[in-house]
Formats: C-alpha cells, sequence, structure tokens
C-alpha cells in the first residue's frame, strides 16, 4: 500500500521486490483463502473482516503490478520488465480470478468493467507472444500459463446458475486448470466449436449459436475435457476416488457434481426435461427456517386440524376421512392423541417473500437482501400462502443476486403434507438432557416425516438433526398418537443441521 501510494519508482528492481513480496506473502494469503472456506458456520462480522481482507491485498498487488505495464518499450531496462512480464502477466489474471471466484461464492457476477479488464490483460499477453510461456505463479504451484489461467476463468464463469456451493465451485476452477490442457483458445470459426469470448467486449463466455458475432473472437472446444470427466465419474460411481483428483478433493464433490460439469461443459446445449414454470403475479408466501421451527409450526397446524375437527363433531383427529389413517405407506388406527404438550404459540413475526414463478416440482422467490444474510443453498424453507393453514417444505437449490439489494431463491419442494413425530429411544432411556428445548418434544427428540417419490417408488424418509443420525440405529418414533419402532437407512441429503434419511418401519407398537 506503501509502494502503490508514494512510490514513483517503475525500475525492473522495483518491479522485481514486488514479485517477491508477493511470493512470500502468498502461503500467508492462501491459508487465509483456506480458513474462509472451510469455515462454514463463521460469525457474519469475522467473515466479513475476512473477506475484505483477503479482497484488499489482490486490489494491492494489481494496482502494484498494473504500474509496470506501460514501460516505455525504448528504455534501457524495458529488456529486464520484458523479461518478467509473463510472469507479471499471469499474477495478474490469478488475482483477478480470485477476485470472480469471491463474486461467485456469494452468488454475484464480476461487471462489465471486469471483464474489460480480463480480456484485455489476455489480448496484451497474446500481443507479446508470452500468453503461451510456461511460467510457476509460487513455489508450490506446477508450472502453468496465462491461457491456462485465462481459460479455467472462462470455464468456471459458466457455472453461475446459482447451484454450486462454494466448495463446489473451488473444486471446479481447480479442475479446470487441471484439464486447461485438453482445450485451446484459437480462431478456427470453421471448425467445431463450443463457446466463445469476445476480447473486445464486457462480457463473459457464452454458447456458440447460429452466427458467430462481430468482434475480437475466440472460440474452444470441450470435447476432450467431457470424455475425461466422464471416465472420472464413472470412477466415482463405482465407489472409488480418481487418483488424479485426490489433490483436490474437498467435501460436496461426487459423481453428481461431475456430471453437471459434464452438462455445462458439453460440447453443445445439453436439454433438460423439466417441469414447465409459470409466471406468478401479486403472490406471496409465509417462510419460516431451522427444523425446530418448522416442527413447531406443522404440529401447530395439526392440532387446530384436530379442534376444529372436534368443534364440528367430527370425533376424528381431522386428517383423513377414512376408517383408517395412512402415513405414507403406514397404516394406523383412528384414535385420538393425547397432548401432551398444549399448542405453541409462534411469537415472532415470519417474513412474506415474492413467488417470481411456480412449476409442479418447485417455486422462484424474490426477497431482499437485507436480514436474509442467512439464506443459503441447502436451507431447509416450510412456507404456506397467506391465506392458506397448511405449511409445506423445500430446499434452496439455487441462489442468485442479480443486484446488491435482491435474492433470488429456487426452492425444490419436499411435500405438502409434513408430519411433525417426535424419536424416543427404544430402551426406554430419557432424551439427554443437553438437548436443547426446541428440539425435544412429546417426550423424543424432534422429526417431521416427509415422503419421497424415487424410481416410482414412495419412501418413508425422516428429517432429523444431522447428529442424531447413525446407520441402523432404531427409535420409538411418535406421530400421529400412534407408536412405531422403526430404523434408520441411508442417508438422501445430508446438510449442516439437518439430514433426510430413509426409515425402515419394523413393527407397529400401538
Amino acid at each position: 500500500m506503501q509502494f502503490n501510494a508514494q512510490s514513483e519508482n517503475y525500475s525492473p528492481e522495483s518491479l522485481e521486490a514486488v514479485l517477491e513480496l508477493d511470493k512470500l506473502l502468498s502461503q500467508a494469503h492462501e491459508q487465509l483463502c483456506e480458513q474462509y472456506l472451510l469455515n462454514t458456520r463463521m460469525p457474519k462480522p469475522l467473515e466479513a473482516q475476512l473477506r475484505a481482507q483477503i479482497l484488499g491485498y489482490g486490489r494491492q498487488i494489481l494496482a502494484a503490478y498494473q504500474r509496470f505495464m506501460s514501460f516505455d518499450p525504448d528504455d534501457s531496462s524495458a529488456a529486464a520488465v520484458r523479461m518478467m512480464l509473463p510472469l507479471v502477466i499471469a499474477r495478474m489474471m490469478h488475482y483477478l480470478t480470485e477476485f470472480a471466484l469471491w463474486q461467485y461464492y456469494r452468488h454475484y457476477q464480476p461487471d462489465e468493467m471486469f471483464w474489460r479488464n480480463v480480456h484485455q490483460l489476455f489480448s496484451y499477453a497474446e500481443q507479446h507472444h508470452i500468453d503461451a510461456a510456461p511460467v510457476q505463479l509460487f513455489p508450490e504451484w506446477g508450472s502453468t500459463t496465462v491461457h491456462d489461467l485465462y481459460l479455467s476463468l472462462l470455464m468456471v464463469s459458466m457455472l453461475t446458475s446459482g447451484n454450486l456451493s462454494i466448495r463446489q465451485t473451488r473444486f471446479a476452477y481447480q479442475l479446470s486448470l487441471l484439464t486447461s490442457n485438453t482445450m485451446t483458445l484459437g480462431q478456427d470459426f470453421m471448425g467445431e466449436t463450443s463457446f466463445v469470448v469476445n476480447l473486445a467486449g464486457g462480457q463473459p463466455p457464452g454458447r456458440v449459436r447460429g452466427d458467430l458475432p462481430k468482434g475480437v473472437l475466440r472460440v474452444w472446444h470441450t470435447g476432450e475435457l467431457v470424455d475425461r470427466l466422464t471416465q472420472w465419474a464413472s470412477v466415482f460411481e463405482a465407489g472409488g476416488v480418481p487418483s488424479e483428483l485426490k489433490a483436490i478433493m474437498t467435501a460436496g464433490v461426487d459423481a453428481a457434481l461431475l456430471r453437471h460439469l459434464c452438462r455445462e461443459w458439453a460440447v453443445r446445449p445439453f436439454r433438460f426435461e423439466r417441469a414447465e414454470r409459470v409466471r406468478v403475479q401479486s403472490q406471496q408466501v409465509e417462510v419460516a427456517q431451522r427444523l425446530p421451527m418448522l416442527h413447531k409450526l406443522v404440529r401447530e397446524q395439526e392440532e387446530r386440524a384436530r379442534d376444529d375437527a372436534r368443534r364440528t363433531g367430527g370425533g376424528g383427529d381431522g386428517f383423513e376421512t377414512e376408517e383408517e389413517v395412512r402415513i405414507y405407506g403406514f397404516v394406523t388406527s383412528r384414535r385420538r392423541e393425547r397432548q401432551l404438550v398444549s399448542p405453541l404459540q409462534v411469537k415472532e413475526t415470519l417474513p412474506f417473500w415474492d413467488v417470481d414463478n411456480k412449476s409442479e416440482t418447485g417455486l422462484g422467490l424474490s426477497l431482499p437482501a437485507q436480514g436474509n444474510e442467512w439464506v443459503a443453498l441447502g436451507t431447509l424453507l416450510g412456507f404456506r400462502d397467506r391465506d392458506a393453514d397448511e405449511w409445506s417444505l423445500g430446499v434452496v437449490r439455487r441462489l442468485q443476486r442479480p443486484g446488491q439489494d435482491r435474492i433470488y431463491l429456487g426452492v425444490q419442494i419436499l411435500t405438502s403434507r409434513p408430519v411433525a413425530a417426535a424419536l424416543r429411544q427404544e430402551e426406554g432411556r430419557p432424551v439427554d438432557p443437553s438437548m436443547p428445548s426446541e428440539m425435544v418434544w412429546n417426550q423424543g427428540e424432534i422429526a417431521l416425516f416427509v415422503p419421497l417419490l424415487k424410481d416410482g417408488k414412495k419412501l418413508n424418509t425422516l428429517l432429523i438433526s444431522t447428529g442424531s443420525y447413525a446407520m441402523g440405529k432404531q427409535f420409538h418414533m411418535v406421530a400421529r398418537g400412534k407408536m412405531f419402532l422403526i430404523s434408520l437407512g441411508r442417508v438422501v441429503e445430508r446438510a449442516t443441521e439437518w439430514c433426510q434419511v430413509e426409515v425402515e418401519l419394523i413393527k407397529t407398537l400401538s
């Protein structure tokens, strides 16, 4: 910062000193990035401070390098500066990419000025014939080139649908670095091409659709890349880990992620078959989060339905009109459930979010960014229409920030008929006294019973606290006044605070 603010020394010795200083600080900077990326439950003030420190360092180093880009080619020191240019431009491309990645981690998009700077930097390297010169960015890095660094940024910029986590996005970038030798930016507009980028514009790359646009274009083909990803996905599906990927493996990387990358980076656009979306005008849904709150709302809904049925003389529990109540394959007799806990009232005011679109399997929501910083991929939500009583459950699958003040969410609907349940220890042991009171109900640990349609079959599943799961663990499950002996099966989905697991019914107890 002092150099950028005060120095007017553009000598080769100064540039060499900046390069050396950057090298000495690179390991500490990388450790700071790792600390941020691996700590997913960091307090917001600390998270903001750490992010500002990381990005601030990149801005200062970029500013220092930028000062040497306009050297006088006729000066006696020009030859010395020119010798360091490949490393300087590679470092600049590295820090520009780092800035873009931090935007993608938070589901923002780099602006037009960013892309103009990136494209101009690569064009400069091309014009000076150093885009393919091998360099070692930092001591712990292998050899790379400006071409490969730029191409890797272009590849990860196309994964901005908002459905990848921080770690998955980072893995995708590391994977693109690893596989950049399978692709080449070129001007062969007559051959088979997958993507195109305009070096004279201010936009990220895109698909080649119809006639090529005008501009300084570069195209590339992803056939070899997709073949390699397909092979690695097969290794994952067979229960192994490709040896080439072990060094960059992280949580959330599996065959499904590689298949997703194969579709996003396919040679030609991949056609998805999805439920039709219908635009919605002037509709809102009430929204709640966290497993304890959702359980509380669902059981209050069940208690109100039961009380309404009793007041109208129905005599039943208000859920079905048949002689038996079928809960996702569990058949229970009609009987009144003894209310062990008085109905709880929700004291806090729940927010209302705008519905942007709907389909059979989900809905798109628009909400203000202010106050909703907690929203993340994999968040479990409860929602209902403004005038409705019944709560539905869903999971955030897509998150985008079209501006600084708005967030767009794509929510997959899990079920519109959740059932409140309590899990008691099989041996009759009481609930762990250290468990928070909000996690305890009806003498057991809270759980939500939801159906899952998989391969055409409806499965019984539970949403439970992640810390309570153990394969094969047995519980006495109480739901709608009936008790069952159950066993926990495979995990369908695991999040930070909750997981969805298959359930095997062993026998009905009462």
